[in-house]
């Protein structure tokens, strides 16, 4: 499946309906969607990324970017249907490189319980400042002098 992803920010607030859409698919509580409204505002720092396969939408995430500092991902859902197949994966394989490509170094997201192995199966680890979140470095590989 992962062939046939693509990853795309958006430049608009991401609409409520398809934000509390994927929370009904999660089982997530809709009562809050005012996040999806702070994204594409003039001077944002919250951007929406998305995960297609085709021309269907398969998951999403809500990054709060702080540059040069870090970016938090939090609303990061994949489609029930789509899971298990390698897209959460993927999808953060993504957004690394999306915040690696701005010049951000760090990861920053609280794991619900149920997912938290997820994250530390791609090497994110308990953040020692702030109780109950996961860290990840991604500063890009440096070239290492050696003297000759």
């Amino acid at each position: 499946m992962q062939s046939s992803l693509s990853f795309r920010p958006l430049s608009a607030p991401l609409p409520d309906k398809v934000l509390l859409a994927f929370r009904k698919d999660a089982g997530w509580s809709n009562h809050d969607t005012s996040a999806a409204r702070d994204a594409g505002q003039p001077g944002s720092l919250v951007r929406w990324v998305t995960v297609e396969s085709g021309k269907k939408r398969v998951a999403i995430a809500r990054l709060e970017l702080a540059p040069p500092q870090f970016c938090f991902v939090s609303d990061l859902i994949v489609l029930r249907a789509c899971r298990g197949r390698g897209v959460g994966e993927w999808f953060m394989q993504q957004i690394e490189h999306h915040c690696r490509d701005m010049g951000i170094p760090r990861v920053l997201l609280q794991p619900m319980a149920d997912n938290r192995a997820f994250y530390e199966k791609l090497d994110f680890v308990a953040d020692p400042l702030v109780a109950g979140f996961l860290k990840k470095e991604i500063r890009p590989l440096q070239r290492r002098m050696l003297p000759f």
